[in-house]
């Protein structure tokens, strides 16, 4: 199967996600994370997305030949779940001009290959008696204003209070209303962090300080599903219940569904973005953009 077909099924089965009234990006990080039974290595980005859509209750998975090589059997009639892998390959051309003198110029080929994987439960392991890992518990950090205080001392970004909440890429200042003005804490500390991925656009490369982030700019849209995906993140592992949070849901998920269809890299652009800012958030180092979307099975 092409890459190009496993993206646009991916992006089928979240538009049908949200077309039933289910926000697809919640799910994934409320759960034990995807990975890779034999590497033990999660899968990120757009991958975990996807995998955590699956019903299955275990998070393992490989592809059909691991599972072969470990002496296991996929079950007949089940089929598997494409996924994709986003490679980086560097190409040199050397230029020899009139007088003979050479010049190197480098260019960056981003290149996506398609795998298809299965999860645990769709092989026989139960009859081979073969040994899982053991699942671990969701680690929670000890508390919101210990995740924003620290990122934002960190990286020096004013935090003040107005009447609106926003993030000035200019000033580098994240405005938000007093806690007491929102209906719940959680309700707080989800805008705290959509607003806190928001400014770590510039630090990431997304977009520059110069640049318009309003309502109906190129970047808006692909930004604020950046910074859906991030702070839902941030929530789960603060123990924040977000999916209580969605105001106006059927207007909210409409509008995705359709921008979605409108973009098909919108989702694998902004799961992988979104994933990495909430790391860089929580003092991870900054990774390179092109290898937002991983996963693969090795």
């Amino acid at each position: 199967m092409k890459a190009a077909d496993v993206k646009a099924q991916i992006n089928e089965r979240i538009i049908k996600s949200l077309s039933e009234g289910k926000i697809p990006w919640l799910k994934p990080w409320t759960e034990n994370s995807p990975r890779n039974l034999f590497s033990g290595r999660a899968y990120t980005g757009l991958n975990r997305l996807i995998l955590g859509l699956s019903s299955y209750s275990l998070p393992f998975w490989a592809t059909y030949r691991q599972y072969h090589a470990a002496g296991l059997q996929v079950q007949f009639g089940e089929h598997g779940t494409g996924i994709i892998y986003a490679g980086r390959t560097v190409k040199t051309d050397t230029k020899t001009d009139e007088n003979g003198e050479e010049t190197e110029s480098r260019k960056q080929i981003r290149s996506l290959k398609a795998f298809t994987v299965f999860n645990i439960a769709q092989t026989d392991y139960k009859e081979k008696g073969y040994q899982l890992p053991d699942v671990k518990e969701n680690a929670h950090l000890l508390g919101c204003d210990t995740v924003i205080q620290e990122y934002t001392g960190r990286h020096s970004i004013r935090i003040t209070d107005g009447s609106r909440a926003a993030y000035s890429p200019q000033m580098d200042i994240i405005t938000c209303p007093e806690i007491g003005q929102f209906r719940s804490s959680e309700h707080y500390y989800a805008t705290m962090f959509h607003e806190c991925i928001h400014s770590t656009g510039p630090r990431l490369d997304r977009f520059k300080r110069t640049d318009s982030v309003c309502f109906g700019s190129e970047t808006y849209g692909r930004e604020e599903l950046v910074a859906e995906i991030g702070s839902a993140y941030l929530a789960a592992l603060t123990g924040i219940d977000s999916s209580a949070i969605i105001q106006n849901q059927a207007a909210y998920l409409q509008n995705w569904a359709k921008a979605i269809k409108a973009d098909a890299d919108l989702v694998m652009y902004a799961a992988g973005r979104g994933e990495k800012a909430a790391d860089f958030m929580l003092g991870a180092n900054a990774p390179a953009p092109a290898t937002a979307v991983e996963g693969v099975p090795a």
